[in-house]
């Protein structure tokens, strides 16, 4: 697993718009547009940092600029996931666990599990 990010977005603040002149004005209009340009430059940007996907394989999970509670649906492991801050967990709260090997001897076997 990648190491955490910390992001904190911030809020996009809407523009002061230009008061309209009386009369037509080129002016005012690509004035206007530059404002409108930027403001939606900033909701994209913002939009690109916090949209992950809600779903996918193990493998796909995402890494980057994860919050706490942030949902995944894990299509591997076929159930629900959160992120705690510092793990995936499932969705009772329990680290997820994956076993690692199955040593069977006899009719007893002995099962190895790390968690992540």
């Amino acid at each position: 697993m990648t190491s955490l990010k910390t992001f904190t977005p911030r809020p996009t603040k809407a523009p002061n718009l230009l008061v309209a002149p009386v009369s037509y004005s080129q002016l005012y209009i690509d004035q206007l547009n530059n404002v409108l340009r930027l403001y939606f430059n900033q909701v994209d940007n913002f939009s690109q940092l916090i949209l992950v996907p809600a779903s996918g394989t193990s493998a796909n999970r995402p890494t980057d600029n994860l919050q706490i509670g942030q949902f995944y649906f894990d299509t591997t492991l076929g159930f629900p996931i959160y992120w705690n801050g510092t793990d995936w967990i499932n969705a009772i709260g329990e680290p997820l666990i994956y076993p690692v090997g199955i040593k069977t001897v006899g009719r007893i076997g002995t099962v190895s599990v790390t968690t992540v």
